[in-house]
């Protein structure tokens, strides 16, 4: 499951310039797609033997590592890492679709795996009515597992006098009781999992009631309610969950924006611009990143002292040397997250955001 890849440990890897491939894919198909790509790479290395020599050994590492774990093919998509100077080569299927992508750098291309991990966060989607509740643990794109309690709530009668009220307060209380027993298994897979979002399907009376009994942090988790027969199948209660999960998204990425700008309207705790959040996360005051999902952004660093800087200067700004070469900058941005332990929010194109140059972030002091 790719939410549990641990992009710390790779943003910690590090090798010469050109050391490292970074290969991603989706299907039989993306694989194949990448092999111009490949005899591109090795034509142009053919001036550097030294780097054409580590290239092609990582490239067979990689290709061992395909050839003994055939069936990582069928999944939804494939990233690898290899370097022969390190002696590091691994391989993650993933449940999701990634871009065919065949880099060489001096450490794993991370973005496109931050990306993934950002758009796909863990979340419950609750389908309740009186008769039976059904809980759907989504993890990594995918559902993992079921978790199901079981109504029993008297239906609804037509009858006169007290007996229809006596009738009515013991429905209600049956239905406070299962809600409750709802919220303690809900209560207990996010005490087990991170689950920071929740969806609720099915009858407005059950949700109701349900969004009654949730202890205050899950019922804060609750991002969407929406009224759907429980008869429907699994394919279109999850069409409706991914619905609300994905308006969500979009709608948490113009908050994280509008937080950014509040904070810098004031002069608090927020960076705009590439040079400005480069400077800030290099001395690790970066809390959360936020960047245009296609943004191009260049960055150089220099190959003597591994300063690096926003632009594409011809010479290192710090040591002077004219040995720097250009670098996705967003891809170091994504590193140097992992290393300090900052979030990265992916989002579409915002005009504000994309006027400071698609980058921008909240400090942490």
């Amino acid at each position: 499951m790719f939410q549990a890849i641990d992009l710390r440990e790779l943003s910690e890897m590090q090798a010469a310039e050109r050391a490292f491939v970074s290969v991603y894919f989706s299907g039989t198909d993306g694989l194949q797609s990448l092999t111009s790509r490949e005899r591109t790479l090795r034509d142009m290395l053919a001036d550097s033997p030294d780097e054409a020599f580590h290239f092609e050994e990582s490239m067979k590492l990689a290709r061992e590592v395909l050839d003994q774990n055939p069936q990582v093919l069928d999944a939804e998509g494939v990233c690898l890492f290899s370097c022969w100077a390190l002696d590091f080569v691994r391989g993650y299927p993933l449940t999701a679709a990634v871009p065919n992508l065949l880099r060489i750098g001096p450490a794993p291309y991370l973005r496109p795996l931050s990306e993934i991990q950002d758009e796909y966060e863990n979340f419950l989607v609750v389908a309740a009515d009186a008769s039976a509740t059904r809980i759907f643990q989504i993890s990594s794109a995918v559902v993992q597992e079921e978790d199901r309690v079981r109504g029993n709530v008297k239906n609804r009668v037509k009858k006169g006098g007290w007996s229809q009220k006596r009738y009515a307060r013991r429905r209600e209380n049956q239905l406070m009781h299962y809600a409750k027993e709802v919220a303690g298994v809900i209560d207990d897979l996010c005490r087990r999992q991170t689950f920071d979002r929740i969806v609720l399907l099915g009858t407005q009376e059950t949700l109701a009631e349900l969004e009654e009994a949730l202890p205050a942090d899950l019922a804060s988790r609750v991002i969407g309610r929406k009224g759907v027969e429980m008869h429907a199948d699994d394919q279109t209660l999850m069409e409706e969950a991914w619905e609300i999960y994905f308006e969500e998204e979009r709608e948490s990425e113009r908050r994280l924006w509008d937080r950014i700008r509040e904070e810098f309207f004031r002069g608090g705790l927020a960076a705009a611009g590439a040079t400005r959040v480069l400077e800030a996360a290099l001395a690790g005051r970066i809390e959360k990143l936020l960047v245009t999902r296609d943004a191009k952004v260049r960055g150089t660093r220099c190959r003597d002292c591994e300063h690096l800087v926003h632009g594409t200067p011809q010479n290192c700004q710090s040591c002077g040397s004219k040995s720097v070469y250009q670098v996705d900058l967003v891809d170091e941005l994504v590193r140097q997250m992992g290393l300090t332990s900052a979030e990265v929010e992916f989002a579409d194109e915002i005009p504000g955001l994309a006027k400071v140059g698609h980058v921008a972030a909240l400090l942490r002091y």
